[in-house]
């Protein structure tokens, strides 16, 4: 599955979550490598090549391969989407730095509502992980329309054979 079909849906959040959930992902691997190019270069002026600093050296880049891990085969920041596809009775493309996430109908076993610690909204919950990923939070501060989700539940109710009466 490599295309979007032309009948597809698109809901996107709204764009000051999308900027910041983008920008986050790159400023932060910018901040993480500019603080690390400072830590090596600074460190020899002293003519001390880490002779106290190597613990946290080795923190430093064990915190920055595990980020890496999480993030990029991780997909860790997917299931915080800032767009998403729904192409009935297909599935679901998900956005989110660094990748978009494809994600079928079948393997999509419910969306239910719920209040968490930042923000409440609709979560819908995966059969399969995929990376890390097992739930997609779909925040209702930066997705106000509600239809995401209820186009989401008549596409469930229909593969499971559910008939809605209008």
């Amino acid at each position: 599955m490599a295309e979007i079909s032309k009948d597809a849906q698109v809901f996107k959040g709204r764009l000051i979550f999308a900027v910041n959930t983008i920008g986050g992902f790159w400023l932060g691997i910018a901040g993480y490598f500019a603080f690390l190019a400072f830590f090596v270069w600074g460190s020899p002026q002293n003519g001390q090549l880490f002779q106290k600093d190597k613990i946290l050296l080795a923190v430093l880049l064990a915190n920055g391969i595990v980020a890496v891990l999480l993030l990029v085969p991780g997909r860790l920041l997917a299931m915080w989407p800032y767009a998403i596809v729904l192409e009935p009775k297909r599935g679901i493309w998900a956005y989110a730095p660094p990748t978009k996430l494809w994600i079928p109908l079948e393997e999509i076993t419910d969306i239910d509502i719920y209040s968490g610690w930042y923000g409440g909204g609709h979560v819908i919950q995966l059969n399969r992980s995929h990376g890390v990923v097992k739930q997609l939070y779909i925040i209702s501060l930066f997705f106000p329309d509600e239809r995401l989700a209820h186009e989401l539940r008549v596409s469930i109710d229909r593969r499971d054979g559910v008939v809605h009466s209008s």
